[in-house]
C-alpha cells in the first residue's frame, strides 16, 4: 500500500519543528521528500508557486525594515519568512526531481500515428452529432496525414494525451493487441486526477479515437507516392462499465506497427510543461521526424504539421518562433532559426538537444514506411 501523502503545510510544519537552519542535512532530507510528492506538478504550476512564495517573503522582509515592531513580532515574521523560503526550496527541488524522473527516461510509447504530423488541433470545441453522419467527412489534412470523422469531430490535444496513456498501459500490460484497463489506471498513467469530470473527458476521447479514421501518404526519394487505406487506431472499445473495466483492441495495421518496433518515446511530463498548444503539437511528432534526419522544413509545411490555422506568413512565423522558444525553455532544442533562401522562401531549422534525440532512438523508420495492410 503506497504511503499516505502529506500536504505541503504538514511538510513545512515538520521542517520548522526541527528548529534547524535550511542548510542542515536533516532539513534538506525533508525538503527532498516533500518535493518528491510534488514532482507531478507542471513547470508552470511550480513557477507560479515559487513566485507567490517569493512575493510573500519580500513583503515580510519590507515590514522588518519599515515598521517598528516588538521582538515577539519580529520573531513571528522571521518564522514566516523561513516558511516561505522552505516552500520555495521544495518547489524548486520538485522540478529537479521531475526532470530526472520523467524527462530523461520517458516511458510513453507511440507508434506510427504521430510520426508524420500532429494529429490534434490546438483548440477545437466538440461538434454536436448531426442526424446525417457522413463516413468520409474530412476534418484534418496535414499533407501526409488525413483524418476523417463522421460527426466532424477533430482530435484535440486531450485526445492525443489519452492515446499516449493507452500506449503506456499497452506497454506495461504485455504489449498485446487486446487488453483491459480501467479509467482510473488510464488517468493515473496520464498523471490526471480521478474526478468524475476526468472520467467523462477520457470517455469522450475514447469514443472520438475509435471513430476517427486515418489516411497516411508517403513521399519516397524517387518521387513515388504511396497512400494507405483509411484505418482506425482503435478497432474496438468494449465498455463493460464506464466506471469499471474497458477492453481496448488496436487495429491490425497499428498493432503490426507497434510490434515491429516502429515506436519512439514521448514524455507526458514534457508535453504538460510546454505552455503553447503549438509547441505541444510540435513535440508530438518531432522525435520521429528528427530520428529520420529531418530538422528543416519550409514555414508553410511546419505550420501545417503543427496544426497552425493562421494564414498570414508573419503570424505563422510568430507562432512557430513562440513554439520553438517554449521548447528551448525546457531543453528540447539547443537552437533554432527561421531564415530565407535565395528564392525568398522561409524555412525553420532546428538543433535538437540530447533530450530530444534520446526520444527518437527507438524509431524504426523502415518498418514505419512499409508495414502492410
Amino acid at each position: 500500500m503506497p504511503p499516505r501523502k502529506i500536504s505541503l503545510e504538514q511538510w513545512v510544519g515538520k521542517i520548522t519543528a526541527l528548529d534547524l537552519p535550511i542548510e542542515d542535512p536533516k532539513v534538506q532530507e525533508l525538503i527532498t521528500k516533500a518535493a518528491d510528492q510534488l514532482k507531478t506538478k507542471t513547470k508552470e504550476v511550480a513557477l507560479k508557486q515559487i513566485q507567490i512564495e517569493g512575493t510573500s517573503e519580500l513583503q515580510l522582509a519590507k515590514r522588518l525594515v519599515q515598521e517598528q515592531l516588538t521582538d515577539e513580532e519580529r520573531d513571528q515574521i522571521n518564522k514566516e519568512i523561513f516558511e516561505h523560503q522552505i516552500k520555495q526550496k521544495i518547489w524548486v527541488e520538485s522540478q529537479v526531481i521531475r526532470r530526472a524522473t520523467y524527462y530523461n527516461k520517458p516511458s510513453h510509447p507511440y507508434g506510427h500515428i504521430f510520426s508524420e504530423s500532429a494529429i490534434s488541433s490546438i483548440s477545437t470545441p466538440r461538434a454536436k452529432k448531426t442526424a446525417t453522419e457522413v463516413e468520409n467527412t474530412l476534418v484534418r489534412d496535414n499533407r501526409r496525414t488525413k483524418i476523417y470523422h463522421p460527426a466532424k469531430k477533430e482530435l484535440t490535444l486531450q485526445d492525443a494525451k489519452v492515446l499516449i496513456g493507452i500506449h503506456k498501459l499497452w506497454e506495461v500490460s504485455g504489449k498485446q493487441k487486446e487488453f483491459e484497463f480501467t479509467i482510473y489506471s488510464l488517468a493515473k498513467a496520464m498523471n490526471r486526477n480521478t474526478s468524475g469530470r476526468t472520467y467523462q473527458e477520457i470517455w469522450q476521447s475514447l469514443e472520438v479515437l475509435q471513430d476517427s479514421k486515418f489516411e497516411f501518404t508517403y513521399y519516397h526519394e524517387k518521387g513515388l507516392i504511396d497512400s494507405l487505406d483509411r484505418i482506425n487506431i482503435l478497432q474496438a472499445i468494449g465498455r463493460r462499465d464506464k466506471n469499471e473495466t474497458f477492453k481496448i483492441m488496436f487495429s491490425d495495421p497499428v498493432y503490426r506497427s507497434l510490434q515491429s518496433g516502429a515506436i519512439a518515446y514521448l514524455s507526458l511530463a514534457i508535453l504538460e510543461d510546454l505552455k503553447a498548444g503549438t509547441a505541444q503539437n510540435l513535440y508530438l511528432f518531432l522525435p520521429a521526424q528528427v530520428a529520420q534526419g529531418i530538422t528543416r522544413w519550409p514555414l508553410d509545411e511546419i505550420a501545417l504539421l503543427m496544426g497552425i490555422k493562421a494564414n498570414r506568413p508573419t503570424k505563422k512565423k510568430q507562432i512557430v518562433e513562440e513554439a520553438c522558444q517554449n521548447m528551448m525553455e525546457i531543453s528540447l532544442l539547443d537552437g533554432y532559426k527561421l531564415h530565407e533562401d535565395e528564392t525568398g522562401s522561409t524555412f525553420l531549422e532546428i538543433r535538437p538537444s540530447k533530450l530530444l534525440l534520446s526520444s527518437g532512438n527507438s524509431v524504426n523508420t523502415v518498418e514505419q514506411l512499409t508495414f502492410s495492410l
